[in-house]
């Protein structure tokens, strides 16, 4: 029973590695690559959620109180929140290099590149507000944790944003539609 189980997960598996990438050459299925992306965008939003968790844990199940002393941590926390507007730089002129006439794959490819830099940088901040709300149990992590959270969360997938960004035409947009 133990060894069955295994070996119908093995061939599952190997099901799965074989099945076509999204996201290659004339196979591209664009349904399934937006899926994809929505996927990366939750999957950030689910870590960062797991992470506060884990952190309001290690502080005793309670949010700590403001210190007024400014630490080195902070600092570069602030610092790091500036990292926020490079990612968005980067990732516009990604999107600004889209040419509406390239093939809908390449589009695709860069302004999911492009959108996976911008949420990159807001969740290393975020990250790195909750590891010093764990370590210096302040306030003032959490409330550059808030900040990080709501500036990724104006950064959505939705067909209308991605129709838009990417440049894509009609036919494009509703070949991503659910």
């Amino acid at each position: 029973m133990f060894c069955r189980r295994y070996f119908f997960f093995g061939l599952n598996y190997i099901h799965l590695a074989l099945k076509p990438d999204p996201m290659i050459g004339s196979r591209f299925q664009p349904r399934i690559a937006y899926r994809m992306l929505r996927v990366i965008f939750y999957s950030f939003n689910t870590g960062l959620l797991l992470f506060f968790m884990a952190s309001i844990y290690l502080n005793d199940m309670q949010i700590p109180g403001f210190s007024l002393e400014i630490d080195i941590l902070t600092v570069v926390n602030i610092l790091l929140l500036g990292a926020i507007p490079i990612g968005y730089l980067l990732s516009n002129r990604k999107m600004e290099a889209i040419d509406p006439g390239e093939p809908f794959q390449e589009k695709f490819q860069q302004f999911q590149t492009a959108m996976i830099i911008r949420w990159a940088m807001i969740v290393g901040a975020a990250l790195l507000s909750l590891v010093g709300l764990i370590l210096l149990q302040d306030a003032k992590q959490l409330v550059l944790f808030v900040i990080c959270v709501l500036v990724l969360s104006t950064n959505t997938i939705t067909r209308e944003k991605v129709t838009r960004m990417a440049k894509l035409n009609a036919e494009e947009s509703k070949a991503l539609e659910d």
